[in-house]
């Protein structure tokens, strides 16, 4: 109940900022991407449970982001990155506040260097610990 629960407020927080979410494993990335701007997050890795009826269960949460950048120059690029750098910090702090998630705990965030797509994109992934309540 929880993965889902996290699932579809990450889900909410992302396509606030207008990203088209998908959930799925990474063998389907990036095939999975059919527009831009695309977000994409593998399968909440359970990490650990503390209590039994009432507790704590934290995953482990991978979310990528992915914007076109074919056109742009290196400048641009960079700019595009330190945009949604920032933009990856206003989801996990909004993540942060839903309700039944208690600690957003570890979060790193880079830019990532395999190739997206054939077209240029630009993309960025954020790792993070989230602790739910139940």
């Amino acid at each position: 109940m929880n993965r889902a629960i996290l699932c579809s407020a990450i889900e909410e927080v992302v396509s606030r900022y207008g990203y088209d979410f998908t959930l799925n494993d990474k063998s389907y990335y990036p095939a999975t991407i059919c527009r831009y701007p695309a977000a994409f997050m593998l399968q909440p890795e359970f990490l650990r449970q503390e209590g039994r009826k009432h507790g704590r269960i934290t995953y482990n949460v991978s979310l990528r982001l992915a914007r076109q950048g074919a056109k742009l120059t290196p400048k641009e690029r960079s700019e595009l990155l330190a945009e949604m750098e920032e933009q990856m910090m206003e989801m996990f702090i909004s993540i942060s506040q839903t309700q039944r998630v208690a600690v957003v705990d570890k979060l790193t965030i880079k830019p990532l260097s395999e190739a997206v797509d054939t077209h240029g994109a630009v993309a960025i992934e954020a790792k993070a610990d989230i602790e739910t309540i139940f």
